[in-house]
């Protein structure tokens, strides 16, 4: 069975699956990752799904929804290294499990239409109550974040360790930019998008063939061949380490370490450095985690994580203001015994065990299933997961030495109470 098609404005995948009684749809819509515009592209997936013109108001819009048996519509956005993407989802129950036929697909089919080429408009702007509405709930969004310590202090990190580079410009947009927005600028925005956007729509569940005549009949954008850059290497002229050191009212404190690896998601050592990473502090059973938490109960929590798309790795731990330095000593020994080589067979297997559960479970998840499509997709990269399972389980002891020598630390960033002294 084909599962792509090349589509007018877009490419078609299909996910056959028989595994789940609904039917999703996701729509990715990508564009280079720019301080000009991220603050325009997080706002506009707040009102993108908040009404159409048939369904003026995000009431009415949430009432169609539940007489289609509850389905779903969401938006939200996100960065995969130099781009920024706007995911648009739509889940619903598949008319072979209802009484009679609903047409539910094309329903949902028609409403993506809707949202892009039938939108709620007043003289060439969206509607400014909904505008206004919706720039008040970005606001709360982003002080929520600011409020969780630990998105803070993670956004923080990136905001110091990739100043003026794509790594330091947030996805979720700018606070101070947000009130400047109009209701006219935003929809000539939106314009934009539709013409220039990378599009890509991912389809799961009980589906065949059948289904791309009604995407054809339902949904065409205009005529776009835009291959935007997404995964790259983060790469830094810093000689020695930055240390930023911030104070608040808090009592558990946030370390946060940004490294470079010379390794993404296109490199041929990301099987080795996935690896590495599930070694190093991906699981429970890692280095990290044993050693840091368990063995010396410096933390309340600690992993590393490997950023493909950004080409870095991130460690974060939630410690006490005292156990700092003795922590941070702690993770770069860690480090240094991989790169020697202090490695037992038996780590590597376990490590690789978790990662292929790991992989299996996507299978049991839509949105996993459309996130690991979508990430080969926008790379180029042709491999199934089984493929992808096999190149990790062939990774060998000194290819994952090779990868952690590359491994150097960039920027720390700690969030700390107001009495921590640095000197001690």
């Amino acid at each position: 069975m084909k599962t792509v098609y090349q589509m007018q404005g877009y490419t078609l995948h299909l996910i056959p699956t028989k595994k789940f009684k609904t039917i999703t749809i996701s729509l990715r819509m990508q564009s280079p990752l720019l301080k000009e515009t991220t603050t325009l592209r997080t706002l506009l997936t707040f009102v993108l799904i908040a009404a159409t013109k048939q369904y003026p108001s995000t009431k009415l819009l949430a009432s169609y929804l539940d007489e289609n048996y509850g389905a779903r519509l969401s938006t939200n956005v996100m960065t995969k290294g130099q781009s920024q993407i706007m995911n648009i989802y739509t889940s619903f129950v598949n008319d072979v499990y209802l009484p009679q036929k609903e047409q539910l697909l094309e329903k949902q089919i028609q409403l993506l239409s809707d949202l892009f080429f039938n939108p709620y408009i007043m003289n060439d702007a969206f509607d400014d109550t909904i505008v206004e509405l919706k720039k008040k709930e970005l606001k709360e969004r982003l002080q929520v974040a600011k409020d969780d310590k630990f998105s803070y202090s993670l956004d923080k990190l990136f905001e110091y360790m990739g100043k003026d580079q794509t790594l330091g410009i947030p996805s979720t947009g700018y606070e101070n930019e947000i009130e400047s927005v109009s209701a006219k600028t935003l929809y000539e925005y939106f314009l934009k998008c539709i013409q220039e956007d990378e599009k890509h729509i991912y389809i799961v569940g009980d589906i065949d063939e059948e289904i791309v005549k009604i995407f054809k009949k339902y949904l065409q954008f205009p005529e776009n061949s835009k291959d935007y850059p997404s995964a790259y290497t983060f790469t830094s002229d810093r000689n020695d380490v930055l240390e930023v050191i911030e104070k608040q009212d808090i009592t558990q404190s946030k370390l946060n370490l940004g490294y470079r690896i010379d390794c993404n998601f296109t490199s041929d050592n990301h099987y080795a450095f996935t690896v590495f990473n599930a070694i190093f502090g991906g699981f429970s059973q890692s280095r990290l985690f044993q050693v840091v938490r368990e063995e010396n109960s410096l933390c309340y929590y600690v992993s590393s994580s490997y950023d493909a798309f950004n080409g870095m790795m991130l460690v974060n731990a939630g410690i006490e203001a005292a156990d700092y330095h003795k922590t941070m000593d702690l993770i770069t020994q860690e480090l240094e015994k991989i790169q020697k080589g202090e490695l037992a067979q038996h780590d590597i297997e376990i490590a690789k065990m978790m990662l292929e559960n790991a992989l299996r479970k996507t299978n049991d998840e839509a949105g996993s299933m459309i996130t690991l499509t979508y990430n080969r997709d926008i790379t180029h990269k042709q491999e199934t997961n089984d493929e992808y399972i096999e190149k990790l389980l062939n990774v060998k002891k000194e290819d994952i030495i090779a990868v952690a020598k590359q491994v150097q630390l960039d920027t720390i960033f700690f969030l700390t109470g107001k009495d921590f002294d640095e000197n001690n």
